[in-house]
């Protein structure tokens, strides 16, 4: 079989799609890959990944939008793909366009989260339904990442059920695992954890680390958890707060300059970590107390949240799709309204102030990870809607 995965940036290949693409590889069948041109795209191509750099926008931009639906027909004509599976909001509809175009059987779309949600407006809900609808008749096959997804789309008659099934998400739980199974000892080196934290310009005093990680847009929220330190410092004022991720060039919320702004009109900067784009997420998430996502965007199921927890970390997060199916709230962590630093101050206060509820949470979400997002479960997954294709 020879397949195309189609999505934005090089970036989501890396982060999101390779490990399924190096399973599928690993399975003998041929993938390709199409997204915008970027430092990401050479290094994957470097590593002998078939990448085609294709510009595809982000955003609704119909000139831009209609030359990548030329170009990826074109593309998918010319190497005639068995299979083309799309991903990204934007990306995977002209990318479902042009493989209609270009005449495939079998066109295939992993819904990181509809992009219609609890946090749009009621007219950005009615669009991108709508949008979603007319692109569901030419898709053979929906994957959802949560089954939050699967439940709206059967209540508002997105598709017929038999072309929509859960995908889900997941993580290398031998990666992620701060402690090991068969020792019961640290799997981080504490020596380089040290040199880490000091590499990172984290004082001294510091005895209690929060964290997120995500790209620095406005709603992932990093600037709710930044005001929410700042409630929290005159009772732990030893507090350090990690901000993991960089803003891209195509980010159409670009945030980083606001982000610190906010910081200094706050006074924390002495508080406040950012470390920019990095490789080593085990080891940084091996440094925090607790992990937050204080997103309030249309998320599947946040992989960082899976990352966390396979760390056994506990988890405050906001109550939206994904981050309320990936949380049990009370077990797993704390879930927290959207868009509200005070609850979020409210609920890191319980976890900072107690080690044994920290300890607890973080041992049930790795326990948790282990039987729901081990990743190995989402790609035999994928393997098996293929050949059932």
């Amino acid at each position: 079989m020879k397949i195309l995965h189609i999505c934005a940036i090089g970036g989501t290949v890396q982060t999101l799609l390779r490990p399924q693409i190096d399973y599928l590889l690993s399975h003998n069948l041929s993938v390709e890959i199409a997204c915008s041109p970027g430092s990401e795209v050479e290094e994957l191509q470097q590593q002998g990944y078939i990448v085609h750099p294709i510009q595809i926008d982000r955003q609704i931009s119909p000139i831009w939008n209609l030359r990548s639906i030329y170009q990826l027909t074109q593309l998918i004509q010319k190497n005639q793909y068995d299979l083309v599976h799309v991903h990204t909001p934007i990306a995977a509809v002209l990318g479902r366009i042009a493989a209609k175009l270009a005449g495939v059987k079998r066109i295939v779309y992993t819904a990181h989260g509809f992009p219609f949600h609890d946090q749009s407006s009621p007219s950005q809900y009615r669009f991108y339904f709508i949008v979603e609808k007319l692109a569901a008749f030419i898709t053979d096959l929906i994957l959802t990442q949560n089954y939050e997804d699967i439940a709206t789309a059967k209540k508002l008659g997105l598709c017929p059920l038999e072309k929509i099934y859960y995908l889900g998400n997941g993580v290398d739980i031998n990666r992620f695992k701060r402690v090991g199974v068969a020792h019961r000892r640290h799997r981080l080196n504490s020596t380089h954890q040290s040199l880490l934290r000091k590499s990172l310009s984290i004082p001294d005093n510091t005895d209690l680390i929060i964290g997120t990680i995500g790209r620095i847009t406005q709603k992932k929220g990093s600037g709710y958890l930044i005001e929410a330190a700042a409630k929290l410092l005159p009772d732990f004022p030893n507090l350090q707060v990690m901000v993991i991720g960089s803003q891209l060039s195509s980010d159409p919320e670009p945030f980083h300059t606001e982000l610190i702004k906010k910081i200094h009109s706050l006074g924390i900067e002495q508080h406040v970590t950012l470390t920019g784009e990095r490789q080593d997420i085990p080891e940084l998430l091996g440094l925090l107390d607790i992990f937050v996502l204080p997103t309030f965007t249309h998320e599947g199921l946040p992989r960082s949240i899976l990352e966390a927890m396979s760390m056994g970390l506990p988890v405050v997060t906001t109550d939206i799709r994904g981050c309320r199916e990936a949380v049990i709230h009370g077990k797993t962590g704390l879930i927290v309204p959207p868009q509200n630093s005070e609850k979020l101050a409210e609920a890191l206060k319980t976890l900072l102030s107690n080690y044994e509820l920290r300890q607890a949470y973080g041992q049930y979400g790795r326990e948790r990870v282990e039987v729901e997002y081990d990743e190995k479960l989402v790609f035999e997954r994928l393997y098996k809607y293929y050949q059932d294709l």
